[in-house]
């Protein structure tokens, strides 16, 4: 299975000035075939801008939620590049995600809490646009009241965003463990802890070996009820 080449579109106004954006942005340093475009109000090269969307298989619009909506640097963006040549000819079969942060806890987006509609519902307008351009849209990934979030619930954050941002599109158990092991297989070529790292690499692939013989197992007791 190919690597997946994603492109991250930063949507930040003051994207330096923001601790959560400096937290992501660091945490796609290491990652492989992952690229930032840092959207501002200079002058767009659309053909640029065209071939950086045409390479990539999944794009990512990263941006604070701005009164239910994306900041105007995005809007401006997307009526200057998406024209009827780029939806009909160059995104078909790619992927869509979007990462969102806001100063509002996720619960309050739930349906029937305080804020009436749901995110989904909020950005419905991103998914008309996967559904024009044929592309695949993924779940929205938000990003809760960040700064005064505990360190640990901060470094899931960070894995689970890394996960969203390069992680083929499949969410069974063994596809994320082998996610994690090529992770890990990756630091240890840059680590001088590798003996911990080797541990934990024997620990789970241990551990997909009990998976796939539990795999196995219940497939011949389908074929016996059959």
């Amino acid at each position: 299975m190919k690597d997946l080449k994603t492109l991250i579109v930063l949507a930040h106004p003051e994207y330096e000035d923001s601790n959560t954006q400096q937290f992501l942005i660091a945490s796609t340093k290491n990652l492989k075939d992952v690229s930032i475009r840092y959207l501002d109000e200079e002058k767009i090269d659309k053909r640029e801008e065209k071939e950086l969307l045409k390479e990539a298989d999944r794009i990512i619009f990263q941006f604070p939620m701005y009164w239910y909506s994306a900041p105007f640097l995005l809007k401006r963006w997307l009526d200057e590049v998406f024209d009827d040549s780029l939806i009909v000819n160059g995104l078909k079969n790619k992927e869509l995600g979007l990462v969102v942060t806001m100063g509002l806890s996720q619960e309050d987006f739930a349906a029937g809490r305080s804020e009436k509609f749901t995110l989904s519902e909020i950005f419905r307008p991103f998914e008309a646009l996967a559904n024009k351009c044929q592309m695949t849209y993924l779940p929205i990934f938000p990003v809760a009241l960040f700064p005064y979030l505990s360190e640990v619930n901060k470094k899931k954050i960070l894995i689970d965003y890394q996960m969203y941002l390069t992680k083929q599109n499949e969410t069974n158990f063994k596809n994320k463990e082998d996610w994690f092991v090529s992770r890990l297989e990756s630091l240890k070529e840059k680590s001088t802890n590798q003996e911990s790292i080797n541990h934990v690499l024997e620990s789970l692939k241990d551990n997909r070996e009990t998976l796939d013989d539990l795999l196995v197992l219940v497939k011949e007791m389908r074929l016996e009820d059959e």
